[in-house]
C-alpha cells in the first residue's frame, strides 16, 4: 500500500486531536449533568422529608406529589443534613445519581463514538479513493515519461482531482504537440542543411576547378575568358540558392509583413513578363496575356511578382522552341484565378505531387541548372496571401498552373 502523504497524516492527527478534545469535553459535560441531577434530586428529597415531618399521618404517595412550602424544604434540609445527606454527597452513595451517571455516560459516549466512527469511515473511504486515483495517475504519468506518449489519465468523472487530471491531459497533449513540432523542425533543418550542402557542393567544386585551370601556366586568354564566364554562372547559381532560401525562411518564420493593396493584374503581369521577353525571343517562344484589363487583386505586388515570375519561368523552361505560354485571369464572385498554361513537355504523374517540394528534381528532367526552389517559393508566397496553387499536366501536352485567391476581408 502506498505510504500516506504528509497532508493526509496531518489531517488524521487533526481528527484524532478533535476526538480527544471532544472526549474531554464530554467528560466535563457528564460531570455537570450528574451534578445538576444530584442537586435536583437532593432538593426534591429535602422537600419530601420536610413534608413527612410536618404531616406524619399523610400517605407516601401524597408526600411525593403534593406541593412543598419553603418551610417544608428547610425542615427537610436540616433533618437530612444532620444525617449526612446533602448536595455534596458523592454520587456513588446515591444509587439514583450513580445509575444516571452510568446511563448518561453510555448514551453520550455511544453517540460520540458513532459520530466519529462515521467521520473516520467517510474520511478513510475518501483517502482510499484519492490514493487509488493518484496511484493510477502516477502510473500513467510514469508511462508517459517513459515514452508511451499515448497515455492519458482517466478524467471522465466529476471532482477537483479529475479536473486537475483533465488539465494534466491537456498539458500532455500540448507537450506532445510541441515535441512533434520540434521533431519536425529538426528534421526540416537536417533536410535543409543536407539539400543546401548538396546544392552548393556542385557549383563550389566547379568554381574550384575553374580557378585551378585559369591559374595554370600557359593558359591562353580565350580559355581564361571562357572559364571566367562559367565561374560567373556558378556564382550566380550560388546566389540564387542563398537568396531564394532566405526568402523561403522569412516566409516560414512569419517575419514578412505583406504590404497589400489592390493591384491591377494586367499591369502586374506585364511587369513580370517583361523580364522574360529576351529569354522567350532567343528561344522563339511566345508569352500571351488574356484577361479583363480592370481586374484587381489584393496583394503585395513585389512578392506576388516573385511568385508569378517563378511559375512563368518554370513554364518557359519546360516549353520547347516555338512553344507558347498563356497567362490568363478571371474574377468570380468567390475568388480570383490566375492561370499559367504551356504546351511544353508536361509533368510525369510520379512528379505531380512533388514539384512543390524544395530541391526536388525529377529523374525525367533535363534541366541541369535548376535548383528546385522556384515553385516551392511561389507556393509559400501564394499561401501567405491565403491562396492556393494547383497543377494539372499531361506528358508531351503541357501543364496548367492555377493560382486561386479567395475574396477575404482585407487586412
Amino acid at each position: 500500500m502506498k505510504r500516506m502523504g504528509k497532508e493526509t497524516r496531518g489531517m488524521l492527527r487533526g481528527l484524532l486531536a478533535i476526538c480527544l478534545f471532544s472526549a474531554c469535553g464530554l467528560a466535563v459535560l457528564l460531570s455537570y449533568m450528574v451534578k445538576d441531577f444530584r442537586e435536583t434530586m437532593v432538593e426534591h428529597d429535602y422537600g419530601t422529608a420536610g413534608y413527612f415531618a410536618a404531616h406524619p399521618d399523610i400517605s407516601v404517595a401524597s408526600a411525593f406529589t403534593k406541593d412543598k412550602t419553603d418551610s417544608d424544604q428547610e425542615t427537610g434540609r436540616r433533618i437530612l443534613q444532620e444525617a449526612g445527606y446533602h448536595k455534596n454527597t458523592a454520587s456513588d452513595l446515591i444509587p439514583a445519581a450513580h445509575a444516571y451517571r452510568k446511563r448518561t455516560a453510555v448514551w453520550l459516549g455511544g453517540m460520540l463514538f458513532s459520530i466519529f466512527l462515521a467521520v473516520f469511515l467517510t474520511v478513510g473511504i475518501y483517502i482510499w479513493k484519492q490514493n487509488k486515483a493518484i496511484a493510477k495517475a502516477d502510473t500513467v504519468i510514469t508511462r508517459f515519461l517513459s515514452g508511451d506518449t499515448g497515455q492519458r489519465i482517466d478524467s471522465e468523472e466529476d471532482g477537483d482531482w479529475y479536473s486537475l487530471f483533465h488539465r494534466i491531459n491537456e498539458l500532455a497533449a500540448i507537450l506532445l504537440a510541441q515535441a512533434e513540432h520540434e521533431k519536425q523542425t529538426r528534421e526540416f533543418l537536417q533536410d535543409m542543411i543536407s539539400d543546401v550542402s548538396h546544392q552548393l557542393k556542385t557549383p563550389l567544386a566547379a568554381l574550384k576547378m575553374y580557378d585551378e585551370i585559369m591559374g595554370q601556366d600557359g593558359t591562353d586568354r580565350e580559355t581564361i575568358q571562357e572559364f571566367s564566364r562559367k565561374s560567373l554562372r556558378e556564382i550566380r547559381r550560388v546566389e540564387d540558392v542563398v537568396y531564394t532560401l532566405l526568402k523561403i525562411a522569412r516566409l516560414d518564420a512569419g517575419s514578412v509583413r505583406m504590404e497589400k493593396a489592390d493591384e491591377n493584374i494586367e499591369m502586374l503581369l506585364q511587369d513580370v513578363t517583361e523580364r522574360f521577353e529576351t529569354m522567350a525571343a532567343r528561344q522563339s517562344k511566345e508569352i500571351l496575356l488574356s484577361g479583363s484589363s480592370d481586374t484587381c487583386l489584393y496583394c503585395d505586388a513585389l512578392w506576388m511578382s516573385e511568385a508569378l515570375g517563378n511559375v512563368i519561368k518554370n513554364a518557359l523552361e519546360h516549353t520547347q522552341r516555338g512553344g507558347k505560354v498563356v497567362v490568363s485571369w478571371e474574377r468570380t464572385p468567390l475568388l480570383t484565378n490566375i492561370v499559367v498554361e504551356d504546351n511544353g513537355k508536361g509533368i510525369h504523374q510520379e512528379d505531380i505531387h512533388n514539384i512543390f517540394k524544395r530541391f526536388y528534381r525529377s529523374r525525367f528532367s533535363q534541366d541541369t541548372h535548376g535548383i528546385g526552389l522556384g515553385l516551392p517559393l511561389a507556393k509559400s508566397i501564394v499561401e501567405a496571401h491565403q491562396g492556393t496553387i494547383s497543377v494539372t499536366s499531361r506528358v508531351d501536352q503541357g501543364s496548367r498552373f492555377v493560382l486561386s485567391f479567395f475574396h477575404l476581408t482585407k487586412e
